[in-house]
């Protein structure tokens, strides 16, 4: 994973929105990096036509102090732990979540982090929201952040994958965000095959696999089976007490098929913890 810079935090002045950015400031600041608060009119409104040129332009001038005074009320409901950090606003036209992922792939966005309404709400429509939407398709990291979540200093991640995204690759894309905060890492591996089955993947070796890891970083390993893998996880992400949930795989199909067996399964689960996306379809 590059050096992370800019950090996008899309913004639609909600109270989800809101819960994100202050997030990202305590992110930012361990990181230091910036951040660039972005706000996407969904109406694209012709400047060419001379009759509402005006309005256009009092549109533009009503957006623009919006966003200024977003920033400066979050920066005053800051309770003085978080040093400030350098921060940009931009405004984009378009479909919000086309803008976003397009957004994504600009080389100077380096991770977005999304306010949603948790993992209930991604997994319930089927990735149909935006913000589950945005961390299935975008080119860069995305953090999703639930209402409730706050910010904290990120001492236990959970990287649930399948064994086919556990190559050495992926092993070190994977850690390098752990290394930022010297995490300890719980790698959770989901499998939904049936008992008989398990053989197959027992024999991976998990020495030789995390044998790069940085000697600084701690790491365990856990095996989840069976079909109510989202519930387990989310039992296993209260039980060791995680700040940040990392779903990491070599191939997208990965992220999509395990909200879509939990949507098929009618379940209903929420989680105040935030959830890393990283698509690394590339490494290998």
């Amino acid at each position: 994973m590059r050096k992370i810079k800019n950090i996008i935090v899309p913004t639609d002045f909600s109270v989800t929105a809101r819960n994100a950015y202050q997030y990202a400031q305590g992110l930012a600041q361990v990181l230091g990096a910036s951040i660039t608060v972005v706000h996407v009119k969904e109406h694209f409104i012709p400047v060419s036509e001379l009759n509402i040129a005006p309005f256009f332009e009092n549109e533009e001038i009503q957006l623009a102090e919006a966003m200024v005074m977003f920033v400066a009320e979050e920066q005053a409901a800051n309770d003085g732990t978080i040093v400030k950090s350098k921060i940009k606003t931009q405004i984009l036209r378009g479909d919000p979540t086309g803008s976003l992922i397009e957004l994504s792939a600009d080389p100077d966005t380096d991770l977005m982090v999304i306010g949603t309404t948790g993992l209930q709400d991604v997994i319930s429509k089927a990735m149909g929201s935006i913000s589950g939407t945005v961390a299935s398709k975008a080119s860069c990291p995305v953090i999703l952040v639930p209402p409730l979540a706050e910010w904290v200093p990120i001492e236990r991640m959970l990287y649930a994958s399948n064994y086919e995204s556990m190559a050495p690759g992926l092993i070190g894309e994977a850690t390098d965000f752990a290394r930022f905060f010297l995490a300890d890492t719980h790698f959770v591996h989901v499998d939904d095959t049936v008992f008989e089955e398990k053989s197959k993947t027992d024999g991976v070796s998990w020495d030789k696999l995390f044998s790069m890891i940085d000697p600084k970083l701690s790491y365990q390993t856990h095996a989840i089976y069976g079909s109510n893998t989202i519930e387990e996880l989310k039992k296993y992400a209260e039980k060791h007490h995680i700040d940040l949930m990392v779903f990491v795989s070599k191939h997208r199909s990965f992220w999509e098929n395990l909200f879509h067996q939990s949507t098929t399964q009618n379940m209903a689960v929420s989680t105040d913890i935030p959830m890393m996306v990283l698509h690394l379809d590339d490494k290998s």
